[in-house]
Protein backbone atom coordinates (compact mmCIF):
# COMPACT_ATOMS: atom_id res chain seq x y z
CA UNK A 1 0.00 0.00 0.00
CA UNK A 2 1.09 3.65 -0.54
CA UNK A 3 0.03 6.62 0.72
CA UNK A 4 -1.80 7.79 -2.19
CA UNK A 5 -4.38 4.75 -0.94
CA UNK A 6 -4.05 5.69 2.75
CA UNK A 7 -4.81 9.11 1.94
CA UNK A 8 -8.13 8.08 -0.18
CA UNK A 9 -8.97 5.80 2.32
CA UNK A 10 -9.24 8.81 5.17
CA UNK A 11 -9.97 11.47 2.38
CA UNK A 12 -13.21 9.46 1.47
CA UNK A 13 -16.14 10.94 2.04
CA UNK A 14 -17.83 8.84 4.60
CA UNK A 15 -15.51 9.17 7.45
CA UNK A 16 -14.70 11.93 9.56
CA UNK A 17 -11.82 9.66 11.34
CA UNK A 18 -9.35 11.93 9.61
CA UNK A 19 -10.06 14.24 12.01
CA UNK A 20 -8.12 12.37 14.83
CA UNK A 21 -4.73 13.28 13.70
CA UNK A 22 -2.34 14.26 15.83
CA UNK A 23 -2.39 17.80 16.46
CA UNK A 24 1.01 18.55 16.84
CA UNK A 25 4.29 19.91 14.57
CA UNK A 26 4.23 16.67 12.41
CA UNK A 27 1.16 17.91 9.89
CA UNK A 28 0.50 20.31 7.04
CA UNK A 29 -2.80 21.72 5.98
CA UNK A 30 -4.57 19.51 3.52
CA UNK A 31 -7.60 19.44 1.39
CA UNK A 32 -9.20 16.30 0.86
CA UNK A 33 -12.66 15.21 -0.59
CA UNK A 34 -15.88 16.84 1.46
CA UNK A 35 -17.03 14.56 4.40
CA UNK A 36 -20.66 13.89 4.34
CA UNK A 37 -22.39 16.83 6.29
CA UNK A 38 -24.60 14.70 7.89
CA UNK A 39 -21.29 12.13 8.99
CA UNK A 40 -19.24 15.66 10.16
CA UNK A 41 -21.89 16.63 12.01
CA UNK A 42 -22.51 13.21 13.61
CA UNK A 43 -18.62 13.18 14.63
CA UNK A 44 -18.59 16.43 16.12
CA UNK A 45 -21.38 16.28 18.28
CA UNK A 46 -19.85 12.90 19.50
CA UNK A 47 -16.31 14.96 20.37
CA UNK A 48 -16.24 14.78 24.32
CA UNK A 49 -16.73 18.59 24.62
CA UNK A 50 -17.84 21.58 23.19
CA UNK A 51 -13.73 22.97 23.45
CA UNK A 52 -12.79 19.94 21.47
CA UNK A 53 -14.72 20.81 18.42
CA UNK A 54 -13.57 24.38 19.14
CA UNK A 55 -9.50 23.19 19.44
CA UNK A 56 -10.22 21.10 16.24
CA UNK A 57 -11.25 23.95 14.52
CA UNK A 58 -8.86 26.26 15.17
CA UNK A 59 -6.27 23.94 14.89
CA UNK A 60 -7.38 23.67 11.15
CA UNK A 61 -7.92 27.01 10.18
CA UNK A 62 -4.62 27.82 11.74
CA UNK A 63 -2.37 25.61 10.02
CA UNK A 64 -4.76 25.66 6.89
CA UNK A 65 -5.37 29.30 6.21
CA UNK A 66 -3.77 32.17 4.74
CA UNK A 67 -2.95 33.84 8.58
CA UNK A 68 0.52 33.35 8.52
CA UNK A 69 1.12 34.35 5.07
CA UNK A 70 -1.05 37.79 5.65
CA UNK A 71 1.15 38.54 8.87
CA UNK A 72 4.48 37.86 7.48
CA UNK A 73 4.31 39.40 4.06
CA UNK A 74 1.42 41.79 4.27
CA UNK A 75 1.13 43.36 7.38
CA UNK A 76 3.96 45.09 8.07
CA UNK A 77 3.67 47.15 5.04
CA UNK A 78 0.49 47.92 6.03
CA UNK A 79 1.95 48.93 9.71
CA UNK A 80 3.91 51.12 8.16
CA UNK A 81 0.87 52.97 6.00
CA UNK A 82 -1.63 52.69 8.82
CA UNK A 83 -4.76 55.00 8.25
CA UNK A 84 -4.75 58.12 10.14
CA UNK A 85 -6.09 61.26 10.66
CA UNK A 86 -4.88 64.80 11.89
CA UNK A 87 -6.35 66.09 15.64
CA UNK A 88 -6.25 69.46 17.23
CA UNK A 89 -5.30 69.40 20.21
CA UNK A 90 -4.77 72.06 23.05
CA UNK A 91 -1.44 71.24 25.59
CA UNK A 92 1.14 73.38 26.94
CA UNK A 93 4.36 74.00 25.36
CA UNK A 94 7.61 75.18 25.36
CA UNK A 95 10.42 76.63 26.22
CA UNK A 96 9.22 77.91 22.60
CA UNK A 97 6.06 78.10 20.56
CA UNK A 98 4.58 75.86 18.26
CA UNK A 99 1.35 75.30 16.90
CA UNK A 100 -1.29 78.40 17.04
CA UNK A 101 -1.26 79.72 20.35
CA UNK A 102 -3.98 80.46 22.15
CA UNK A 103 -3.16 83.94 23.73
CA UNK A 104 -6.06 84.24 25.98
CA UNK A 105 -5.62 80.81 28.01
CA UNK A 106 -1.90 81.84 27.93
CA UNK A 107 -2.24 84.88 29.59
CA UNK A 108 -4.79 83.93 32.17
CA UNK A 109 -2.87 81.04 33.33
CA UNK A 110 0.30 82.89 33.77
CA UNK A 111 -1.55 85.68 35.66
CA UNK A 112 -3.28 82.57 37.90
CA UNK A 113 0.26 80.98 38.40
CA UNK A 114 -0.59 78.00 36.39
CA UNK A 115 1.57 78.43 33.36
CA UNK A 116 5.29 79.39 33.43
CA UNK A 117 6.45 82.56 31.76
CA UNK A 118 8.27 80.15 28.67
CA UNK A 119 5.38 77.96 28.45
CA UNK A 120 2.62 78.41 26.18
CA UNK A 121 -1.43 77.16 25.83
CA UNK A 122 -1.43 75.95 21.86
CA UNK A 123 -3.59 74.10 19.15
CA UNK A 124 -1.46 71.48 18.14
CA UNK A 125 -1.98 69.22 15.59
CA UNK A 126 -1.79 64.97 16.28
CA UNK A 127 -1.75 62.20 14.10
CA UNK A 128 -4.00 59.82 15.51
CA UNK A 129 -4.65 55.96 13.95
CA UNK A 130 -6.86 55.12 16.59
CA UNK A 131 -9.62 54.11 13.56
CA UNK A 132 -12.05 52.15 13.03
CA UNK A 133 -10.36 50.40 9.99
CA UNK A 134 -6.78 50.03 12.63
CA UNK A 135 -9.36 48.88 15.58
CA UNK A 136 -10.51 46.10 13.18
CA UNK A 137 -6.22 44.64 12.30
CA UNK A 138 -5.80 45.15 16.48
CA UNK A 139 -8.74 42.31 16.56
CA UNK A 140 -7.27 39.90 14.27
CA UNK A 141 -4.02 40.26 15.63
CA UNK A 142 -5.01 39.63 19.27
CA UNK A 143 -7.57 36.85 18.15
CA UNK A 144 -4.39 35.17 16.33
CA UNK A 145 -2.55 35.33 19.10
CA UNK A 146 -4.71 34.15 21.87
CA UNK A 147 -6.20 31.34 19.67
CA UNK A 148 -2.25 29.91 19.35
CA UNK A 149 -2.13 30.23 23.04
CA UNK A 150 -5.09 28.62 23.44
CA UNK A 151 -4.14 25.30 21.04
CA UNK A 152 -0.51 25.56 23.12
CA UNK A 153 -2.14 25.20 26.52
CA UNK A 154 -4.93 22.24 25.37
CA UNK A 155 -2.26 20.42 23.10
CA UNK A 156 -0.06 20.31 26.26
CA UNK A 157 3.43 18.12 25.92
CA UNK A 158 3.19 17.80 22.09
CA UNK A 159 4.96 19.74 19.73
CA UNK A 160 3.07 22.82 18.73
CA UNK A 161 3.25 23.06 15.00
CA UNK A 162 5.96 25.41 13.55
CA UNK A 163 3.25 27.87 11.28
CA UNK A 164 1.44 28.40 14.89
CA UNK A 165 5.10 29.48 16.94
CA UNK A 166 5.55 31.78 13.77
CA UNK A 167 1.39 33.72 13.71
CA UNK A 168 2.64 34.13 17.44
CA UNK A 169 5.88 36.01 16.79
CA UNK A 170 3.94 37.72 14.21
CA UNK A 171 1.60 39.06 16.17
CA UNK A 172 4.18 40.29 18.99
CA UNK A 173 6.17 41.93 16.35
CA UNK A 174 3.20 43.61 15.07
CA UNK A 175 2.10 44.50 18.52
CA UNK A 176 5.59 46.59 19.19
CA UNK A 177 5.21 48.68 15.90
CA UNK A 178 5.67 52.14 17.09
CA UNK A 179 2.29 53.39 15.43
CA UNK A 180 0.51 49.96 16.16
CA UNK A 181 1.09 49.51 19.51
CA UNK A 182 -0.89 51.95 20.75
CA UNK A 183 -4.66 51.23 19.14
CA UNK A 184 -6.37 49.28 21.95
CA UNK A 185 -7.57 45.79 20.42
CA UNK A 186 -11.22 45.93 20.95
CA UNK A 187 -12.92 43.11 22.99
CA UNK A 188 -16.23 43.12 20.15
CA UNK A 189 -16.10 43.85 16.45
CA UNK A 190 -18.27 46.48 15.56
CA UNK A 191 -20.21 46.53 12.09
CA UNK A 192 -18.40 50.22 11.79
CA UNK A 193 -14.60 48.19 12.41
CA UNK A 194 -15.84 45.53 9.53
CA UNK A 195 -17.17 47.96 6.92
CA UNK A 196 -14.52 50.34 7.43
CA UNK A 197 -11.85 47.76 6.72
CA UNK A 198 -13.84 46.05 3.81
CA UNK A 199 -14.21 49.21 2.17
CA UNK A 200 -10.41 50.22 2.45
CA UNK A 201 -8.95 51.26 -0.56
CA UNK A 202 -5.30 49.45 0.59
CA UNK A 203 -5.57 45.92 -0.57
CA UNK A 204 -4.20 45.01 2.58
CA UNK A 205 -6.96 45.91 4.69
CA UNK A 206 -9.24 44.54 2.25
CA UNK A 207 -7.38 41.04 2.58
CA UNK A 208 -7.33 41.63 6.20
CA UNK A 209 -11.14 41.87 5.98
CA UNK A 210 -11.76 38.05 4.50
CA UNK A 211 -9.63 37.01 7.74
CA UNK A 212 -11.25 38.80 10.04
CA UNK A 213 -14.74 37.74 9.24
CA UNK A 214 -13.57 34.00 9.02
CA UNK A 215 -12.07 34.61 12.81
CA UNK A 216 -15.22 36.00 14.26
CA UNK A 217 -17.44 33.26 12.81
CA UNK A 218 -14.65 30.77 14.28
CA UNK A 219 -14.37 32.62 17.51
CA UNK A 220 -18.48 33.12 18.18
CA UNK A 221 -20.59 30.88 20.67
CA UNK A 222 -21.59 28.02 19.41
CA UNK A 223 -25.29 28.48 17.61
CA UNK A 224 -26.73 27.38 13.81
CA UNK A 225 -23.60 30.50 12.18
CA UNK A 226 -20.67 28.88 14.19
CA UNK A 227 -21.79 25.21 13.32
CA UNK A 228 -21.89 26.16 9.72
CA UNK A 229 -18.22 27.99 9.45
CA UNK A 230 -17.13 24.49 11.52
CA UNK A 231 -18.97 22.30 9.24
CA UNK A 232 -17.81 24.51 6.12
CA UNK A 233 -14.34 24.33 7.23
CA UNK A 234 -14.04 21.20 8.63
CA UNK A 235 -15.52 18.92 5.67
CA UNK A 236 -12.65 19.38 2.84
CA UNK A 237 -9.59 20.96 5.30
CA UNK A 238 -7.87 18.26 7.74
CA UNK A 239 -4.36 18.46 9.30
CA UNK A 240 -2.81 16.03 7.61
CA UNK A 241 0.19 13.93 8.74
CA UNK A 242 3.31 14.90 6.75
CA UNK A 243 5.21 11.71 7.18
CA UNK A 244 4.24 8.57 6.00
CA UNK A 245 5.19 6.69 8.94
CA UNK A 246 2.50 8.84 10.54
CA UNK A 247 0.27 8.87 7.96
CA UNK A 248 0.09 4.55 7.92
CA UNK A 249 -0.38 5.16 11.97
CA UNK A 250 -3.49 7.46 11.33
CA UNK A 251 -5.00 5.10 8.41
CA UNK A 252 -4.43 2.24 10.91
CA UNK A 253 -6.59 3.74 13.56
CA UNK A 254 -9.10 5.12 11.34
CA UNK A 255 -9.25 0.82 10.26
CA UNK A 256 -9.42 -0.33 13.52
CA UNK A 257 -12.21 2.22 14.43
CA UNK A 258 -14.22 1.01 11.61
CA UNK A 259 -13.44 -2.52 11.97
CA UNK A 260 -14.97 -2.59 15.26
CA UNK A 261 -18.01 0.04 14.21
CA UNK A 262 -18.77 -2.15 11.08
CA UNK A 263 -17.23 -5.45 10.74
CA UNK A 264 -17.87 -6.53 14.17
CA UNK A 265 -21.21 -4.79 14.46
CA UNK A 266 -20.68 -2.57 17.42
CA UNK A 267 -22.29 0.91 15.42
CA UNK A 268 -21.29 3.67 15.71
CA UNK A 269 -18.94 5.27 18.42
CA UNK A 270 -20.69 6.99 21.12
CA UNK A 271 -17.66 9.20 22.18
CA UNK A 272 -14.64 10.84 19.74
CA UNK A 273 -11.76 12.52 21.33
CA UNK A 274 -9.15 14.33 19.85
CA UNK A 275 -5.04 13.92 20.44
CA UNK A 276 -4.68 16.49 22.81
CA UNK A 277 -3.28 17.03 26.42
CA UNK A 278 -4.87 14.83 29.27
CA UNK A 279 -6.96 12.80 26.28
CA UNK A 280 -8.63 9.83 27.33
CA UNK A 281 -9.93 7.46 24.57
CA UNK A 282 -9.97 8.28 21.16
CA UNK A 283 -13.08 6.23 20.51
CA UNK A 284 -15.94 4.63 22.54
CA UNK A 285 -18.12 1.61 21.34
CA UNK A 286 -21.02 0.25 23.79
CA UNK A 287 -22.77 -2.70 23.16
CA UNK A 288 -24.98 -5.67 24.99
CA UNK A 289 -22.97 -4.81 27.93
CA UNK A 290 -19.22 -4.61 26.31
CA UNK A 291 -17.87 -1.38 26.08
CA UNK A 292 -14.52 -1.37 23.67
CA UNK A 293 -12.19 2.16 24.02
CA UNK A 294 -9.50 2.53 21.33
CA UNK A 295 -6.50 5.40 22.71
CA UNK A 296 -3.55 6.30 20.34
CA UNK A 297 -0.12 6.63 21.58
CA UNK A 298 -0.76 6.10 25.08
CA UNK A 299 1.00 3.88 27.39
CA UNK A 300 -1.41 1.35 29.28
CA UNK A 301 -0.37 2.96 32.33
CA UNK A 302 -1.65 6.25 31.47
CA UNK A 303 -4.60 5.40 29.97
CA UNK A 304 -6.24 2.24 32.00
CA UNK A 305 -3.66 2.16 34.84
CA UNK A 306 -1.82 -0.64 34.26
CA UNK A 307 1.22 -1.61 36.53
CA UNK A 308 4.27 -2.49 34.39
CA UNK A 309 7.38 -4.09 34.73
CA UNK A 310 10.23 -0.82 32.56
CA UNK A 311 8.80 1.46 35.27
CA UNK A 312 9.90 -0.59 38.34
CA UNK A 313 13.08 -1.28 37.16
CA UNK A 314 14.10 2.06 36.14
CA UNK A 315 12.64 3.07 39.71
CA UNK A 316 15.07 0.32 41.42
CA UNK A 317 17.83 2.13 40.24
CA UNK A 318 20.10 5.03 39.63
CA UNK A 319 21.69 6.20 36.52
CA UNK A 320 18.91 5.75 34.52
CA UNK A 321 15.82 7.27 33.41
CA UNK A 322 12.86 6.40 31.47
CA UNK A 323 9.09 6.56 31.42
CA UNK A 324 6.15 3.79 30.99
CA UNK A 325 6.63 2.30 26.81
CA UNK A 326 3.32 2.81 24.81
CA UNK A 327 2.15 1.30 21.90
CA UNK A 328 0.76 3.24 18.95
CA UNK A 329 -3.07 1.73 19.34
CA UNK A 330 -4.69 0.32 22.46
CA UNK A 331 -8.08 -1.24 22.74
CA UNK A 332 -9.65 -2.48 25.27
CA UNK A 333 -12.57 -4.27 25.70
CA UNK A 334 -14.80 -4.94 29.11
CA UNK A 335 -17.46 -7.11 29.63
CA UNK A 336 -18.23 -6.03 33.37
CA UNK A 337 -16.37 -8.93 34.50
CA UNK A 338 -13.29 -9.39 32.42
CA UNK A 339 -11.05 -6.99 30.53
CA UNK A 340 -9.48 -7.88 27.04
CA UNK A 341 -6.37 -5.68 26.37
CA UNK A 342 -4.63 -5.84 22.85
CA UNK A 343 -1.93 -3.29 21.84
CA UNK A 344 -1.05 -2.53 18.03
CA UNK A 345 2.20 -1.54 17.11
CA UNK A 346 2.36 -0.25 13.77
CA UNK A 347 5.39 0.13 11.66
CA UNK A 348 5.69 1.05 7.98
CA UNK A 349 7.98 -1.17 6.32
CA UNK A 350 8.00 -4.52 4.34
CA UNK A 351 11.79 -4.96 5.51
CA UNK A 352 11.79 -8.61 7.00
CA UNK A 353 14.68 -7.67 9.07
CA UNK A 354 12.70 -4.73 10.53
CA UNK A 355 9.89 -6.83 10.86
CA UNK A 356 11.39 -9.44 13.25
CA UNK A 357 13.09 -6.58 15.51
CA UNK A 358 9.19 -5.30 15.76
CA UNK A 359 8.19 -9.05 17.14
CA UNK A 360 10.92 -8.91 19.60
CA UNK A 361 9.52 -5.19 20.64
CA UNK A 362 6.26 -6.55 20.74
CA UNK A 363 7.10 -9.53 22.96
CA UNK A 364 8.67 -6.53 25.33
CA UNK A 365 4.98 -5.08 25.83
CA UNK A 366 3.43 -8.55 26.57
CA UNK A 367 6.41 -9.29 29.25
CA UNK A 368 5.88 -5.49 30.29
CA UNK A 369 2.45 -4.98 30.61
CA UNK A 370 1.76 -9.04 31.58
CA UNK A 371 -0.41 -7.85 35.01
CA UNK A 372 -2.96 -7.44 32.53
CA UNK A 373 -3.27 -10.96 32.37
CA UNK A 374 -5.09 -11.17 35.65
CA UNK A 375 -7.85 -9.08 34.60
CA UNK A 376 -8.72 -11.27 31.56
CA UNK A 377 -6.20 -11.15 28.73
CA UNK A 378 -3.52 -9.58 26.77
CA UNK A 379 -2.27 -9.76 23.23
CA UNK A 380 -1.11 -7.90 20.54
CA UNK A 381 -1.10 -7.20 16.68
CA UNK A 382 1.95 -6.36 14.87
CA UNK A 383 0.43 -4.12 11.97
CA UNK A 384 2.61 -3.60 8.41
CA UNK A 385 1.30 -2.42 5.57
CA UNK A 386 1.24 -5.42 3.10
CA UNK A 387 2.97 -8.75 2.89
CA UNK A 388 2.35 -10.71 5.99
CA UNK A 389 0.17 -13.98 4.85
CA UNK A 390 -1.62 -16.58 7.65
CA UNK A 391 0.59 -19.99 7.58
CA UNK A 392 -2.35 -22.68 7.22
CA UNK A 393 -1.36 -23.61 10.50
CA UNK A 394 -2.00 -20.28 12.02
CA UNK A 395 -3.55 -20.20 15.37
CA UNK A 396 -5.85 -17.09 16.07
CA UNK A 397 -5.69 -17.38 19.50
CA UNK A 398 -1.84 -16.72 19.87
CA UNK A 399 -0.69 -13.46 21.92
CA UNK A 400 0.89 -11.77 19.03
CA UNK A 401 -0.18 -11.87 15.35
CA UNK A 402 0.92 -10.04 12.30
CA UNK A 403 -1.24 -8.47 9.70
CA UNK A 404 -1.16 -6.42 6.80
CA UNK A 405 -3.19 -3.10 6.29
CA UNK A 406 -4.25 -4.16 2.91
CA UNK A 407 -5.83 -7.66 4.16
CA UNK A 408 -9.03 -6.59 6.36
CA UNK A 409 -10.37 -9.47 6.26
CA UNK A 410 -7.16 -10.84 8.69
CA UNK A 411 -6.96 -7.59 10.19
CA UNK A 412 -10.51 -8.25 11.35
CA UNK A 413 -9.96 -11.41 12.46
CA UNK A 414 -7.31 -10.68 14.38
CA UNK A 415 -8.82 -8.18 16.21
CA UNK A 416 -11.73 -9.91 17.34
CA UNK A 417 -9.75 -12.68 18.35
CA UNK A 418 -7.62 -10.21 20.54
CA UNK A 419 -10.56 -8.21 22.07
CA UNK A 420 -14.10 -10.62 22.26
CA UNK A 421 -12.56 -14.32 22.50
CA UNK A 422 -14.47 -16.26 24.78
CA UNK A 423 -12.27 -19.14 26.85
Amino acid sequence: MSRQAWREFLCSPERASRHLSNIGRNVIGGVGDAIDLAELRSFLERLNKTNDIRLLGTSVDLISGEYLHFLENTLPGLLDSLSNEMLAQEQVVGPGLRGNPLWDRTISQRISGQLRPAHFVSRTAHRSFDLPENRAIAWLVANLGEAVSVVEKRTGTIAMHASLERIRAACVLAERHHWFGDIQAPTVLTSEMTRAVKRHRQIGYRLAAKLIERRRELSARPGDAWWYAILALLAVNWLEPINDDDLFELFVLALTIEIISVDLAFGDPIEFGLVAAHRGHIALFQKDGVSIRVFFDQSPTSAIGAPDEYTGVVRDHFGVTGNARRPDILVVADNGTSQQTAFLEVKRSTDGRYISDSIYKCFGYLFDYRALVTEGSLSGLLVVPEGITPAAAHSASKELQLVSGNDRNSFRNALEAAVLATE
